[in-house]
Order: structure tokens, then C-alpha cells, then sequence
């Protein structure tokens, strides 16, 4: 599958849960609703996971500033930045375990 079609892919999953928590937020408060927040939840770490994990498998830079990880971007000057913390990624730091380091 080419990159294309993937982030493609990934783009159409989070519009179709946005979409979805936009009509759960105009249903009533219910039982119904609480499980449907709890699902979307889910979904949206799953999806973030599976995002993450594509770009690791494509050599991303990763920046751990949260759980899951930011996937670095490369900016204008050439250095891998994370979008949240704009951490230079390229930078030597400690690894976290779990992450291939330990």
C-alpha cells in the first residue's frame, strides 16, 4: 500500500470519529451516550497507535512527550520537530523503554 493511500486512510478514520462525536454530543445524556464516549475514546487511542506505529515502520522520528508518541515532522530548517513539545527529535536523548532502547 503506498503512503498515500494510507494517511488517506487514516485522514477519512478521524473525520468519520469526529463526526461521530459531534451526533453523540446531540444525543441525550444517557446510558447509551456514556458508552458511546467510552467507544469513541477507544477508537481515537487506537487509531493514534496505529498512526504512531505506521510511522515507526516508515523510520519517523518519534517524540515521547506523550503516550502515544508524536511522530516528528520535518520542518522548513531541515530538523525533525514534534508538533506538541517542538522537541528536535534529531537531537540525542535518552531512549523510553518500550520504545527500543532498553
Amino acid at each position: 500500500m503506498e503512503i498515500s493511500t494510507f494517511t488517506a486512510a487514516i485522514g477519512l478514520l478521524r473525520n468519520a470519529i469526529g463526526m461521530a462525536k459531534d451526533a453523540n454530543d446531540l444525543a441525550a445524556d444517557s446510558p447509551k451516550r456514556k458508552a458511546a464516549e467510552v467507544a469513541l475514546a477507544q477508537a481515537e487511542q487506537q487509531l493514534s497507535l496505529a498512526a504512531t506505529q505506521a510511522a515507526k515502520e516508515l523510520d519517523y522520528n518519534l517524540c515521547q512527550c506523550t503516550f502515544p508518541p508524536q511522530i516528528a515532522l520535518l520542518k522548513p530548517d531541515g530538523a525533525r520537530r514534534c508538533p506538541l513539545c517542538n522537541r528536535d527529535t534529531d537531537q540525542d536523548y535518552a531512549p523510553v523503554m518500550g520504545m527500543g532502547g532498553y
